[in-house]
């Protein structure tokens, strides 16, 4: 049993170890396929940065496997093979063999930080529930209907619940089997139709990108590798990009990017409360609400950071190294058997030998060959490296044109206005008029006279609901149903059907005397008495 806790103990030490330089290696080359290839959408950057967190716990477990299988197979050796020859894995440094006696307190740390973060988990998943059954009241009909006609358009085909909610401060998505879209009460009196479907739109996004779910599995890798640096780098990186992808799609579909940006601005105005774990929010931290504003309104200044690129080299040249110390080398071993039946490693004492190695002969076409191919391969470096130095003078000279600075120029004195606006007193008048208005709102839904018609408008649908079960009005519909029965009968009895022969006759004989010659000249008769009327009236 202790060599069991022993050989955990040791695996998952080197498992933790070896994560940094693979959560290294893999933030790195991320870094290098950004900068490769910059005009990749956000879908895509999304997609490499959460593939790489899943590639990360994936050889987490790999190199845990790897090395408790390794320990396993040591202390299983046979040990009636005295003298045999086995191999060893010694490191190539004296360093570890100082971080071998701190394995254990790792894996004490690593089972205490776990647990923690298995708290905070847990915890964040009860706060949806309660979120998803708490305080939750019925949305206007006008937003119920933009639901119904976003989902069509977006060909989301599960059904999506919509309600207005106390307990949150800005619009989110809870679930992914039953989504539940919920709204802050404060928001029915302080945005337009036009700016609920935008937002509503980026919530449904989440909901067709399934969102929620990889955010769990994103969730559940930052809880195993906590202790890994570069999983929150990639944590940050899908979290950026979830937003620029749902923005995109809202871009689609809404007219006025304008319209999106203010709507997210009046949101992050009115956020009270941080926002739940696990949630997929409309507004997340300011830094990044601003960047992304910038985007929706193409004020984005795209420049190359090239500091990011310096930590994305050093970052890959950290992690190669940390490979080229960290592996073993394999050294031949003499295994003993003591008297305590212990299996011990020692090092040979018999130096053997080696035979020097036998001449080769000269081979001058080889040798030819590989001075040629040496030279064209130095040739297609040369001429890479002058390739590329005439790219980087193209973008130095575009980033150095007037065009290009006036472009800058403009954007921060349209940045300069937008903030002077915002600071300005008019904007915070504003401001404080809505959080009037709101609170104004939340009194009156949480006042008593609003309970008390809510209270009545329930005792009054109750008892239209009870009215409508019962055997009067029962008694009523059957009356009104055998009325129906009778009259349709009667409408199709013979006696109605030779009234109505009767009626055509009648007026077929009607229309044959009006078209007859007598009575075409008693109306000349009328006309002629008529116009003799007239004419003794008119007369002098």
């Amino acid at each position: 049993m202790d060599s069991l806790h022993q050989n955990i103990t040791q695996a998952l030490g080197w498992s933790m170890l070896h994560s940094l330089w693979q959560g290294a290696l893999t933030y790195g080359a991320l870094c290098f396929i950004y900068l490769l290839f910059p005009k990749l959408t956000s879908k895509s950057k999304y997609a490499l940065a959460l593939g790489g967190q899943f590639m990360l716990s994936l050889a987490f477990v790999i190199t845990f496997g790897h090395y408790l299988d390794t320990a396993s197979t040591l202390n299983e050796a046979p040990v009636h093979y005295k003298g045999a020859l086995s191999i060893s894995l010694e490191a190539p440094s004296s360093i570890l063999n100082v971080l071998d006696p701190l394995l254990p307190w790792m894996s004490s740390i690593y089972v205490l930080g776990l647990s923690f973060q298995l708290v905070i988990f847990s915890s964040g998943l009860s706060k949806l529930h309660y979120l998803k059954t708490r305080g939750l009241s019925v949305v206007p009909t006008t937003w119920n209907e933009s639901l119904l006609a976003i989902c069509s358009k977006l060909q989301i085909k599960q059904r999506v619940r919509f309600h207005l909610s106390e307990k949150v401060s800005v619009p989110m998505v809870l679930g992914h089997l039953k989504p539940i879209i919920l709204f802050p009460v404060a928001l029915v009196s302080n945005l337009e139709l036009a700016q609920v479907e935008a937002i509503l739109t980026h919530e449904l996004a989440h909901i067709k990108r399934r969102d929620y779910l990889l955010n769990l599995l994103k969730v559940a890798i930052e809880t195993i590798l906590f202790f890994n640096p570069f999983v929150w780098l990639l944590s940050r990186h899908i979290e950026t990009e979830r937003e620029h992808a749902c923005d995109d799609i809202v871009m689609m579909w809404t007219p006025s990017p304008i319209a999106y940006a203010q709507a997210l601005m009046s949101v992050e105005l009115l956020k009270t409360t941080p926002v739940p774990m696990h949630a997929m929010a409309a507004v997340g931290k300011k830094y990044h609400l601003l960047h992304r504003m910038q985007r929706i309104t193409n004020m984005e200044k795209k420049r190359i950071h090239a500091r990011q690129h310096f930590i994305a080299v050093l970052l890959c040249s950290f992690a190669l190294t940390a490979v080229a110390w960290i592996t073993p080398k394999e050294q031949p071993i003499i295994a003993v058997e003591n008297a305590n039946n212990l299996l011990i490693v020692e090092a040979p004492v018999t130096t053997h030998q080696i035979p020097p190695p036998v001449t080769a002969p000269d081979y001058p076409p080889l040798i030819q060959d590989s001075i040629k191919l040496r030279r064209k391969s130095e040739k297609m470096l040369t001429d890479n490296m002058k390739n590329m130095e005439v790219e980087a003078k193209k973008i130095e000279a575009h980033y150095n044109s007037p065009e290009w600075k006036e472009k800058v120029a403009d954007i921060e004195t349209q940045a300069k206005r937008a903030g002077e606006y915002f600071n300005s007193p008019e904007w915070k008048a504003k401001i404080a008029d809505i959080e009037a208005n709101a609170r104004k709102i939340e009194t009156y839904y949480n006042s008593s006279e609003w309970k008390e018609k809510v209270a009545d408008i329930e005792t009054q649908a109750k008892r239209a609901g009870e009215y409508f079960n019962s055997p009067a009005w029962k008694a009523k519909i059957a009356d009104i149903e055998a009325n129906a029965r009778k009259i349709e009968t009667y409408y199709n009895s013979p006696e109605w059907k030779e009234k109505v022969a009767d009626i055509e006759i009648q007026a077929k004989r009607a229309g044959e005397y009006f078209n007859s010659p007598e009575w075409k000249a008693k109306i000349a008769d009328i006309e002629a008495n008529a116009k003799e009327i007239a004419e003794h009236y008119v007369s002098p």
